[in-house]
């Protein structure tokens, strides 16, 4: 006690309760954290954070186990709690009673928090821009939220990142100002509530947003999507997922790279979608090996990439003859192992495009014309690649007679 008020007599503020208890009132988050500094010696219940605004990164990668206390801190005028838990392993404290009304911040607040599962749901949130990160890693956490009024987030990418036991309902909140919901639910192995009620009609990022959350299955098919740009990745590795999209307007969405692959369970309807904008689509069906649906009608004038886009989806057998395929510059491995794919495609107007390996591994494609016409006379390497997979699959004299018959019309010398 005498070591405190000789180092620090400005902290000391009512007087003691019992030998050795004191209450301090920090007047700066400096201050603040001097005290924590002291260990076991400043028991968190004797420090009074009335004037404190600031408490980002406070118990940030914080070894401390003993959090007793601190529930009864008041919280009443800070403006960021940013990091405030992140990676803080041990703590697992039941702070319910906290009044957050004036917290704009809260990213990244129990990232990392791998024991923390306390309830939250009593939490006036209605001041708070920032939830991105908030439970990021919070491996644990599975907590009713639903009565948040999160009316003031503008950021909610990562929020339950890797949160693998999360799985509350959240169909209450109101959303209507978030931008981004990237990754929002990546790694949430456990997650499966209904989404449909909620109103996107802000969101411009939703790339990666239910990568990997294996157990989500639910409707978003009313979503207003029309202000998305990125859903890069958005259903990756989602394999429980196939509900209707169809409804979606896509118009203003420009990269749908490996939107639904390794989704193995995806087969709807799509072929109303408006994809006019899109530029690249590399690998977007890549071994959603339950997808079979008409595309012909999509206009995919502005695609640069299809890249492995059909590769592995072994039950794609559709017709895209109506694709104007002119802008694609990658088509390499489009088709690799789609085993169940037999459509002609010499519709297409190919012109130097990349084609390495489109029909690689596909002996039931027998469209020798499709085959030779996507062949690349202007890429030693990968016409030699290619002459090579063929006559393993159909034999030398096939595509002899094949390059006879079709070489010359597209560039290819039967030699």
């Amino acid at each position: 006690m005498r070591e405190l008020e000789a180092a620090h007599p400005e902290l000391i503020g009512s007087v003691r309760t019992n030998v050795g208890d004191v209450k301090c009132k920090p007047r700066s988050k400096r201050e603040l954290i001097e005290l924590l500094d002291m260990g076991a010696k400043m028991p968190l219940a004797n420090i009074d954070t009335s004037l404190i605004t600031d408490m980002e990164g406070l118990f940030r990668k914080s070894k401390r186990s003993n959090f007793a206390g601190i529930e009864t801190w008041d919280t009443s005028n800070i403006v960021t709690m940013k990091h405030m838990f992140a990676s803080a392993i041990y703590f697992n404290h039941d702070i319910s009673s906290w009044d957050v009304s004036n917290v704009r911040d809260m990213s990244h607040m129990f990232e990392g928090a791998h024991r923390f599962n306390k309830p939250l749901e009593a939490w006036d949130v209605s001041s708070v821009t920032d939830m991105s990160f908030m439970f990021n890693e919070a491996e644990r956490f599975n907590q009713p939220l639903r009565k948040w009024n999160v009316v003031s987030v503008t950021d909610m990418s990562n929020m339950f990142s890797c949160a693998e036991h999360f799985n509350q309902p959240l169909d209450g909140w109101n959303v209507s100002k978030v931008h981004s919901m990237k990754y929002m639910f990546y790694r949430a192995f456990s997650f499966n509530q209904n989404l449909n009620s909620w109103n996107v009609s802000s969101v411009t990022d939703m790339c990666y947003m239910f990568d990997m959350a294996k157990s989500f299955n639910q409707s978003v098919g009313a979503w207003n999507v029309s202000a998305v740009t990125n859903m890069r990745e958005m259903f990756v590795r989602a394999s429980a997922f196939n509900q209707p999209l169809s409804d979606w307007n896509v118009s203003n969405v420009q990269n749908m790279r490996e939107m639904f692959c390794e989704a193995s369970s995806f087969n709807q309807p799509l072929n109303d979608w408006d994809v006019s904008n899109v530029q690249d689509m590399r690998e977007m069906f890549s071994k959603a090996s339950s997808f079979n649906q008409p595309l012909n009608d999509w206009n995919v004038s502005n695609v640069q990439n299809m890249y492995c886009m059909f590769n592995e989806a072994k039950s794609f057998n559709q017709p895209l003859d109506r694709w104007d395929i002119s802008n694609v510059k990658d088509m390499a491995y489009m088709f690799c192992e789609a085993t169940s794919f037999r459509y002609p495609i010499t519709a297409w107007s190919l012109h130097n495009q990349s084609t390495q390996g489109m029909f690689l591994r596909l002996p039931g494609y027998c469209d020798m014309e499709s085959r030779v016409m996507c062949l690349t006379p202007h890429d030693d390497k990968a016409l030699k690649y290619d002459l090579e997979d063929m006559i393993q699959q159909f034999g030398e004299k096939a595509v002899h007679d094949a390059l006879r018959l079709y070489g010359a019309q597209y560039g290819i010398k039967e030699d």
